[in-house]
């Protein structure tokens, strides 16, 4: 959020930090009207000098991204394991990740960080990052809270079983929708 005050402090500190960045980039005349903003208080023009995001991703919402992708993580690992007549006997596209959508921008924004600069879910790196379906995050929060049922149990690897018990879960809540 940009602020709508700042105390003299920070205005001094900030002016500074824009004095060194324009010595360093002298062809940069942003810095001195950033510097001008500063030294003169001009709160209206703040968000000229506070050019990040305005919106962070909250704690909450990073963390469920992260729970969601170690999900399909052990899901996969179970699906690598299965013989080809066990997976057509299962409707895996039900369980399928589908990226986060138009409801899960910050999920999504999120995601793209951890694969692209962090370098982390790798097996993503080439997935559609942009997917624009509207259910996959409540498809994903019931599917965690099956994941989160078997992690209270003590079961940290997805069976077979449990692909199947996701699978009718998803299937049910389709026809149900």
């Amino acid at each position: 959020m940009i602020p709508e005050s700042l105390s003299i402090i920070e205005r001094q500190i900030l002016t500074n930090q824009y004095r060194i960045l324009s010595k360093l980039e002298s062809d940069n005349p942003e810095y001195e009207t950033k510097i001008e903003i500063l030294e003169s208080g001009f709160t209206e023009q703040y968000y000229e000098v506070f050019d990040v995001s305005t919106e962070e991703v909250p704690l909450e919402v990073c963390e469920e991204t992260t729970q969601i992708l170690n999900m399909y993580r052990r899901i996969n690992n179970c699906i690598k394991k299965l013989s080809e007549s066990e997976k057509n006997t299962l409707n895996l596209s039900a369980i399928a990740f589908e990226g986060f959508g138009a409801n899960g921008y910050l999920h999504n924004q999120y995601m793209t960080f951890m694969i692209e600069k962090m370098n982390l879910w790798r097996e993503y790196r080439f997935f559609d990052l942009e997917n624009k379906s509207k259910n996959a995050l409540s498809k994903y929060r019931k599917m965690l809270e099956y994941q989160e049922f078997l992690l209270e149990n003590d079961q940290y690897d997805i069976t077979n079983d449990d692909l199947k018990k996701l699978v009718i879960m998803l299937e049910k809540e389709t026809l149900l929708a």
